[in-house]
């Protein structure tokens, strides 16, 4: 993890440890990441992994000056796409709100 390139844009994807991931991702994939581990740990569950390597980029990308947050316009976006796939009544929401 420690020489993972930052500067490039980049998607991880996590696979769980019994299906793993698709030989379609793994054949186009440009690199892996390896989570170090010491002990008798031989696998992490993959919300652990996710959050080990989210947090071990996110944290590098914080010491640099690379811009690589969302802007206010791209958060609105994600919130508003949450918010459609959350409320099941969302449609008669937004009606009542163009409509008012």
């Amino acid at each position: 993890m420690n020489d993972f390139d930052i500067t490039k844009k980049s998607c991880f994807f996590f696979g769980r440890e019994t299906e793993g991931l698709s030989e379609e991702v793994l054949k186009e994939a440009d690199c892996f990441l390896k989570i170090p581990m010491v002990g008798f740990t031989e696998s992490l569950n993959i919300s652990v992994s996710a959050a080990i390597i989210l947090q071990h980029v996110t944290s590098k990308l914080r010491q640099t000056s690379i811009d690589w947050q969302l802007t206010e316009s791209e958060m609105l976006g994600k919130r508003l796409d949450w918010i459609k796939k959350t409320l099941k009544s969302y449609d008669a929401v937004e009606k009542r709100f163009y409509l008012s």
